[in-house]
């Protein structure tokens, strides 16, 4: 009784396995052209939305091939927001050298902003100097700000200017004053005045406008719900809003759905992967790091309001660029084949996202591919469409021969 107990549980695994085996057996494959180039060299694709849902968003699928089916390595870059410090100029309203005195120069705060330090640019000296900083709001009545500062190391072995931020209390003059001790040394070049700013340069995001959107309202739950449906998954980093209601402040969340195994059933559920609010006082959007799916819900919980008057919503991804060293008399292809794995280039310990890429290509008649026998010249067996039909074939076979021999186990432990 054991050993035909034992004998059924064994031949469960092998249909198990041999589901998989069938199952691995398939592929999906797309590939679309390289529009003809101006010249030879570095080139930058971006890769479109449609590019990225054929591969599931895993670019390990992705190949460059030439007319004669050899593989061209590239190398894939992700711009991100970059954030810089920019000196801006502040005007010298007036200059004055009083010979083995002083030199003083006057700088103006038109907009009177919050100020505690300013950046001189002096062309590169040898001598050191004693500062003092008045602050004026008519340039008659002068404060003191600042008494006994001091610039040394004047002289830079690079450039022929250097650079020197001077603080003091902060304040709102409109004037400034900076008087700088010649009695004891020569006078010191003032170039250029001014501060340095921070200033944030946010990526392009991609517009997808592949997903139909359907707007339902929850009554019973006092819940808004958005719910977003495209025929194949799409990589989501942004969500913004454009809301017409005037005053609102809502919570808001982001579901999709997902499923697990529970003893012997499959149980779908909801997965929350983002908690975040919509603020009337803010511009509304939301960044994901993690949503890849063909089906989601945005749920706004209204609580006791009524729900918000939604004008437009749209889906951004952040931009992924294909760069490749290309000639101008080839045809190229863009392949993706998901099973494929990451290659490997040498090309990818020369290319940054501050290397200078000379012209921009794009890809037309991108699509499924119908016969693919030969997609991949030189690629292994295995990943070939024959191995995938194979695999099907042996799949069947295997499965209907363990399903007729486990029906007939089951019949023989009826009779007995």
């Amino acid at each position: 009784m054991k050993q035909q107990k034992k004998r059924l549980k064994m031949k469960k695994y092998s249909l198990l396995i041999a589901f998989f085996i069938n199952l691995a057996g398939f592929s999906q494959n797309y590939k679309g052209s390289l529009k003809p180039l101006l010249k030879d060299g570095l080139h930058s694709l971006m890769l479109a939305p449609e590019i990225r849902s054929a591969a599931n968003d895993n670019l390990d699928f992705l190949r460059i091939r030439d007319a004669q089916k050899n593989e061209i390595p590239y190398v894939l870059i992700s711009n991100t927001d970059k954030r810089f410090s920019i000196f801006n100029p502040i005007k010298i309203d007036f200059k004055e050298t009083l010979i083995d005195s002083v030199t003083s120069i006057v700088i103006e705060n038109k907009t009177r902003r919050k100020q505690d330090h300013i950046t001189l640019q002096i062309a590169n000296t040898n001598v050191y100097k004693n500062y003092t900083i008045y602050g004026s709001n008519n340039k008659i009545d002068w404060f003191g700000l600042a008494a006994n500062g001091q610039l040394t190391d004047l002289n830079s072995q690079q450039e022929t200017t250097i650079e020197k931020t001077i603080y003091f209390p902060l304040n709102t003059y409109e004037f400034l004053k900076i008087n700088f001790n010649d009695k004891n040394s020569l006078p010191i070049n003032i170039l250029k005045v001014g501060v340095y700013e921070s200033e944030f340069f946010p990526q392009k995001l991609i517009e997808i406008d592949n997903f139909k959107l359907e707007i339902i309202s929850v009554k019973n739950k006092n819940v808004t719900q958005l719910k977003f449906t495209a025929k194949r998954a799409h990589k989501i980093n942004n969500i913004s809003f454009k809301i017409n209601t005037q005053f609102f402040l809502r919570n808001v969340k982001v579901i999709i759905k997902k499923t697990r195994k529970i003893k012997k059933r499959i149980e779908m559920y909801d997965e929350v992967i983002l908690r975040d609010q919509l603020n009337s006082k803010y511009e509304n959007s939301l960044v994901l790091n993690n949503l890849n799916e063909k089906e989601f819900i945005l749920e706004i919980d209204d609580q006791d309001n009524p729900p918000l008057e939604i004008q437009e919503v749209h889906l951004f991804q952040k931009p992924i660029y294909l760069v490749a060293n290309l000639k101008q008399q080839e045809n190229y292809t863009l392949i993706v084949n998901n099973t494929l794995k990451e290659p490997s280039y040498d090309l990818a310990n020369f290319i940054t996202d501050k290397t200078k890429v000379m012209d921009k290509i794009f890809i037309a008649d991108f699509s499924k591919i119908q016969n693919d026998k030969d997609l991949l010249k030189k690629s292994s067996f295995w990943q070939t469409s024959i191995f995938m039909w194979i695999c099907i074939v042996l799949g069947t076979v295997v499965v209907a021969y363990f399903a007729f021999g486990l029906l007939q186990d089951i019949n023989s432990e009826e009779k007995r």
